[in-house]
């Protein structure tokens, strides 16, 4: 504050006082040096008057200290000879002094007039010289500028830091900043009110809106516009999900099977949330409304809903848990168990699955209680108290039915007595008791009990079988079966007792005649348990069983027969043995047997002997015997007899032709004999093994024919195999004649052949062939002609022949119109007539002879193919066609221009796909006279440059299905304006992206980067073309160059991009800043391609100063970022910072030095007086004075309790704060509220800004009776103002006699350039003021030139003064 101010004394009291002492001048009191201090503010171009006494004085001298600095310099001076201007009085607003006084004046105030003004005025008055120093501070007050917002970010994202500035180009501090918000429904609410512009918070969504910013200074306020709309991005919430469900628990929701589920997902969000739903882990559905109209239970489980954020990539979600209820399968199951040893009943009850279990409930209730369960449920009855017959009902009841579901069962004792058998295994290894009382429910429980009372083996329901292994000692020994239910009180028995077999027999001898059966019998009387079987041997012990074509055995469960075949008295007479075995033992029983003889058979006589067919191959005999006698068949024997021209010594033998013949037989045809030869016959009775006297022997005779008939070997034959037909004799003796007749269907007879055979065998039959036939038989004694016979030949089906009713025919088929009409007929001859199947495509469509299709269509042609079918043959011929139907393509042709022969040409293209036939196009006008037709595509080429723009050209297409032409057109046109090039980095510039475009035209437009060098680079695309390079600092400098070419210009097009590595700049390399201020380094980008993703700052230790906003304020725009480093601190933001961008092809790094800078020492403290100000020691006032001059901002007084003389303490008392941040002018305070019993030290510290000076001495106060203090210092002020007066006399002396001891002068005023020196109009201001503006300029970094980019931070100790 003081900046040397009190060292003008000793620069300007002796050159007043000098020249006064020379002249005789009398000061009567050295002590009249009077300073008044005056403070005025007044804004900036209104006019103000700075005062300077209220007379004109003799001599004075206005000089000006700017803020912050130390240095004086002079502004006007009057030395009697009227004011005399500096520059400095222009510099600062054209400062005049008013006529008549020496007060200055501006009708236009500065800025830069801002400071401390000291007016030095000496008064020769009649009592003597009076100086008078003036201090004038004068404040500037800039309005404020209307404000602008600045934003960190206009979407800002809830939770993270945010900042707003209230950015002012102009303003006189302190500046009051109340910022508002406005929702979007109008409402104004003040959102703070502070003396900073910069506001930090921490976003929540309630802060979206616009802001306003109303800056307030002591001249005036004004009002931001409203600011973007801050759009606070944020969410999602943890979604709330409603449910449309059954039931509601904590977290859970439960819904009946095949019901409608919906849940419903909301969570806040901005931008509104996107939702992905889950089950169990995998994504099912995407949208806020999940619905299941039909839920079944396989979809119960955890339902996640997923809100997502995808503008802020952020998520939440949550989960619920799904139940479904369903109920379980069929209706409940019940039953009945024995409980208690089988005393009582255990009534049981399922009804398994289902969710949630089922409830269950037992009627009548038990006991007359209530009883109920879940899934499964058991309630004990007592068994004796229950009636037989008696129904329980067990009751089912679900939550997800409607109706509940029952299941009864009844209670019932088996029926009738238990009963019990014996059984032995095979071979009678083991004996089985087996005991059972079949029925009841429950079923009964059954045990064995010996003889001796012992229970044995296990007990078993229903049933039970006792294994013992044999043994003939349990012969006679009696087993008993136990039985028991819970119905009954007492247990029913069943007694068993074991016997060993006992055989008996109906006759011990039996007689038979030889060759008879004969049959022995065997009974067992006595058993138990029944003999496993009852075994046979014959007379030399062999089993008959061995012999089953000999013995013939019947069983039963107590007997056994033995039947011995065809007996023979030699062979079977003699004993036959019964045996039997059972687990008690075995038995044998003999039996004899005698075979008899038979007695002699009748003799027989031949009645008839006859040739029975035509070859005299077989003979009918007959016969006749005594009926009254004994005989059991008969032997027929033949006798071949020699010729007339044979002659033998040997007489011909008996062959038996027929044997065992049954004794009622009387006739009998011998078979296969020689046509050739003379047989002779006799017949001989058989009783069994006799054999009776044969009869005489006699000769057949020849027989006439009888009536013929035809026997056919298929009188259906199929056309092309062989068939044979027979004409039949039944009598009629060889050599016979056949005569073979046909008749036709219109009655025409004609003989076909004569022959000795009665067969005819027609080897290929044909159709021909069908009709009667007839065959007359001839021999020597008569002839017969039979009746007549149907021939039906089977034959087809031929080759069908097809006729259409089609709009034309080819070789190929057939062709129709489509929607026209077609009739397909097919015949094919067949017998039986053929039957017939169309076929489309191998796929059947109809069955009948004519095909009819009314509306044909396209779908409908293909291959048609008629199958004749003979079923009866199985079978079948088929003829196909192709059936084309015509049909027209769909809509119109379609045209189209296209490239070709490398963009320099056009290619017409016009197409009309489908249809059939093709459809024919034709190009117009005729393209270079050719005539450009073709079908379904064509494809005419014009050369490019020779179009004109805007071209159009014409395609015709004709068909065949089609009464008019169908017509397309297009036009040609070169792309709008030029080409357009871009280049651009990809996130983290990993790819560099250069861009060319050349939108629209037709055809369009080629386009291809090549490199500087002429190469390609990449592949050609059309309309656009975006050619993607790995970032690499070797493009720096480089050019792309974009071709275009289209077929319409002559020349292709260019456009080229040249790429560049970023190149940084900043106003000051070096910035100083006072410590506690805010300081702004600039950084400019100069050169740069492609942009810069971000200009990134890093702080005196390399980090990011992004990543620390609270101490950090970035500013940045497209070409250059500023750093607000706030509340610098020398110890940890003094360094170099470092602004750094990269782009695609490469990265730049500036270093700015800042320099923080500790402000001065203030100046030590002397404690002038310390004394206590009443009487009861409770105040004290405290004087101090400034050892020397120096910059301060205020003082605090720190206190210390001393302690008594009584105690002794090693502990040192501490300095307490009594008083603290007192102006800079104060120089005495009273301290208060102290004990009176206390004693006390003080000190007092000078403060500059954050600079702590020394404390002053310590001191105790003194008592307020001690009056030696003011005489010292009465007499120390009078020293001081004599020393001063003198001083001034000799200032003025020296000044009003400057040239005549020119040497004195420069002495006490030093010479030129001397720093000491004040610059009063002399050449030295005009140096100094130039070298302070260069000094202003020598900062630059890289070439940094122009205005700053943004607004410059003012240190707040220099804006405050």
């Amino acid at each position: 504050m003081n900046n040397g101010l009190f060292e003008v004394p000793n620069f300007c009291l002796t050159a007043f006082l000098l020249p006064l002492l020379l002249h005789g001048l009398e000061i009567s009191d050295p002590g009249q040096v009077v300073y008044r201090e005056t403070r005025i503010s007044r804004v900036v171009e209104h006019e103000v008057t700075l005062p300077c006494g209220t007379t004109l004085p003799d001599v004075y001298i206005w000089s000006f200290t700017q803020p912050g600095t130390d240095k004086i310099r002079a502004v006007v001076y009057n030395f009697g000879k009227g004011p005399k201007l500096q520059q400095l009085a222009q510099d600062l607003g054209d400062l005049d002094v008013i006529t008549d006084s020496s007060s200055l004046f501006t009708k236009k105030l500065l800025v830069a007039a801002e400071g401390l003004y000291t007016c030095q005025a000496l008064y020769d008055t009649a009592e003597g010289a009076r100086l008078y120093y003036y201090y004038v501070y004068l404040r500037v007050l800039v309005p404020v500028s209307k404000p602008y917002i600045l934003l960190s970010n206009s979407s800002a994202v809830e939770g993270l830091p945010f900042w707003m500035r209230c950015g002012l180009k102009n303003g006189t501090e302190p500046i009051n900043y109340t910022w508002e918000q406005e929702s979007r429904s109008g409402l104004v609410t003040t959102l703070a009110e502070t003396n900073r512009s910069l506001i930090n918070v921490i976003i929540t969504r309630n802060n979206t809106g616009w802001y306003r910013c109303l800056a307030r200074n002591e001249v005036n306020q004004q009002r931001s516009d409203r600011s973007d709309w801050l759009d606070v991005l944020y969410g999602p919430d943890l979604p709330q999900v409603d449910v449309t469900a059954y039931s509601v628990t904590e977290g859970r929701y439960s819904a009946l099977e095949k019901g409608k589920v919906s849940f419903m997902c909301q969570a806040s969000s901005n931008p509104p949330s996107q939702y992905v739903w889950f089950y169990n882990n995998s994504e099912l559905y995407t949208g806020p409304q999940l619905t299941i109209t039909n839920i079944l239970r396989m979809q119960a489980g955890n339902y996640t809903c997923l809100a997502q954020n995808t503008h802020i990539n952020t998520n939440s979600k949550r989960t619920i848990t799904l139940t479904v209820y369903y109920p379980p399968d069929g209706a409940p199951t019940c039953t009945i168990l024995p409980a208690n040893n089988y005393t009582d009943l255990a009534l049981f009850c399922s009804w398994e699955g289902g969710h949630p279990a089922a409830n269950l409930k037992w009627s009548p209730y038990g006991n007359g209680a209530v009883s109920q369960g879940i899934t499964n449920f058991t309630q004990i009855q007592p068994g004796p108290e229950t009636a037989n017959n008696s129904v329980f009902t067990c009751r089912g009841s679900h939550v997800a039915l409607n109706i509940g579901q029952n299941c009864s069962t009844r209670t019932w004792l088996p029926y009738g007595e238990p009963q019990c058998s014996a059984n032995s295994s095979r071979n009678n290894e083991y004996l089985m008791l087996s005991c059972s009382w079949e029925g009841g429910f429950p079923q009964a429980q059954l045990w064995w009990v010996s003889s001796s009372g012992d229970v044995q083996g296990p007990p078993e329901e229903s049933s039970n079988t006792l294994v013992l292994r044999s043994s003939s000692t349990y012969s006679g020994k009696t087993f008993v079966c136990q039985a028991k239910h819970p119905l009954t009180k007492e247990s029913k028995k069943c007694v068993l007792k074991l016997e060993a077999p006992v055989l008996i027999t109906e006759s011990s001898v039996v007689s038979v005649f030889e060759g008879n059966d004969a049959q022995l019998t065997c009974s067992l009387s006595k058993t138990y348990p029944p003999a496993t079987e009852i075994t046979w041997y014959n007379k030399i012990r062999q089993n008959v069983g061995d012999i089953p074509k000999k013995y013939t055995l019947q069983r039963a469960a107590g007997w056994s027969n033995l039947t011995v075949r065809d007996t023979d008295s030699l062979v079977d007479s003699g004993n036959y043995w019964c045996s039997a075995t059972n687990t008690m033992g075995r038995t044998d029983m003999p039996i004899l047997l005698l075979v008899m003889r038979s007695p002699m058979p009748p003799n027989v006589t031949i009645s008839k002997i006859i040739y029975s067919s035509r070859q005299r191959t077989d003979v009918n005999v007959e016969w006749v015997i005594r009926t009254d006698s004994v005989f059991t068949g008969f032997i027929i024997e033949s006798q071949r007899l020699p010729s007339p021209l044979e002659r033998s010594d040997v007489a011909p033998l008996w062959q038996k032709v027929a044997v065992d013949l049954v004794p009622s037989t009387r006739s009998y045809q011998i078979n296969n004999l020689d046509p050739a030869g003379t047989y002779a016959f006799r017949i001989t009775a058989v009783n069994r093994r006799t054999t009776g006297n044969p009869s005489e022997v006699k000769n057949p005779v020849p027989m006439p024919v009888s009536k013929p008939y035809i026997v056919q070997s298929d009188p259906s034959p199929v056309e092309g195999t062989s068939v044979w037909m027979l004409c039949s004799l039944d009598t009629g003796t060889e050599p016979i004649n056949y005569i073979w007749e046909q008749e036709s269907r219109s009655g025409l007879v004609i003989t076909l052949t004569e022959t000795n055979s009665s067969l005819i065998n027609i080897t290929w039959v044909i159709y021909n062939q069908t009709g009667w036939y007839r065959c007359l038989a001839r021999n020597e004694v008569s002839q017969q002609r039979s009746d007549r016979v149907w021939l039906d030949v089977i034959f087809g089906p031929e080759q069908p022949q097809i006729d259409a009713t089609a709009y034309s025919v080819t070789d190929r088929g057939y062709s129709a119109l489509e929607k026209g009409h077609v009739s397909l007929i097919c015949h094919a001859p067949s017998n039986p007539p053929s039957q017939y199947v169309w076929f489309y495509n191998n796929s059947e469509i109809y069955s009948g002879p004519q095909l009819t299709i009314t509306k044909v269509l396209r779908v409908s042609a293909g291959y048609y193919a008629c199958l004749a079918q003979n079923t009866y043959l199985n079978t079948r011929s088929k003829k196909t066609i192709t059936l084309t139907v015509y049909y027209p393509p769909d809509g119109v042709p379609t045209c189209s221009i296209l490239p070709a022969n490398n963009y320099t040409d056009v290619a017409l293209y016009c197409s009309w796909k489908g249809g059939y036939p093709p459809a024919t196009l034709k190009w117009s006008p005729n393209v270079n006279g050719d005539n450009g037709e073709g079908n379904t595509d064509v494809t005419v080429i014009q050369r490019g440059p020779d179009i004109a723009n805007n071209s159009v050209f014409t395609c015709h297409g004709s068909h065949v299905a089609l009464n008019i032409a169908q017509n397309c057109s297009t036009r040609t046109w070169l792309p709008y304006g030029e080409l357009t090039c871009s280049a651009y980095a990809t996130r983290n510039n990993e790819y560099l992206m250069l861009s060319c475009s050349w939108e629209g035209g037709f055809p369009r437009a080629l386009l291809w980067w090549a490199s500087n060098s002429g190469d390609v680079q990449g592949t050609s695309e059309e309309n656009s073309n975006i050619l993607i390079l790995r970032s690499g600092a070797t493009y720096s400098g480089k050019a792309f160059v974009c071709h275009a070419k289209h077929p319409l210009a002559k020349e292709s097009k260019q456009c080229v991009l040249k790429l560049e590595a970023p190149v940084l700049m900043t106003q000051r390399s070096v910035v100083s800043v006072y410590e506690g201020n805010d300081v702004q380094l600039t950084c400019i980008l100069s050169k740069n391609y492609p942009a810069v993703t971000e200009v990134t700052w890093y702080n005196n230790l390399k980090q990011n100063v992004g990543e620390t906003p609270r101490k950090y304020v970035l500013q940045q725009a497209a070409a250059w970022s500023n750093l607000t480093v706030r509340e610098t601190d020398s110890r940890i933001d003094s360094g170099q910072y470092w602004c750094s961008a990269i782009n695609a092809v490469g990265g730049a790094e500036i270093p700015v030095l800042l320099l923080v800078m500790r402000y001065p020492m203030p100046p030590n403290i002397t404690i002038t007086k310390i004394r206590y100000s009443s009487q009861q020691r409770t105040d004290v006032t405290l004087d101090w004075l400034l050892q020397t001059n120096g910059d301060l901002t205020g003082f605090f007084i720190e206190r210390r309790r001393l302690p008594g003389p009584v105690g002794k303490s090693d502990v040192v008392p501490l300095w307490q704060k009594v008083a603290e941040d007192l102006e800079p002018s104060t120089r005495s305070y009273q301290i208060s509220n102290l004990e009176p019993n206390g004693k006390y030290a003080f000190r007092v510290t000078a403060v500059n800004h954050r600079t702590t000076g020394h404390p002053s001495e310590i001191k105790s106060p003194a008592l307020p009776g001690f009056n030696a203090y003011p005489a010292v210092i009465g007499a120390a002020i009078g020293g001081m103002l004599l020393a001063t007066l003198a001083t001034v006399l000799l200032f003025i002396y020296v000044l009003r006699n400057r040239n005549n001891i020119p040497r004195f002068h420069d002495i006490i005023f030093g010479r030129q350039h001397s720093q000491s020196r004040e610059n009063i109009n002399f050449p030295e201001d005009e140096v100094i003021g130039a070298a302070d503006r260069e000094e202003g300029r020598r900062e630059t970094s890289q070439g940094a030139s122009g205005v700053p980019p943004g607004p410059t931070a003012v240190p707040e100790n220099l804006s405050k003064r």
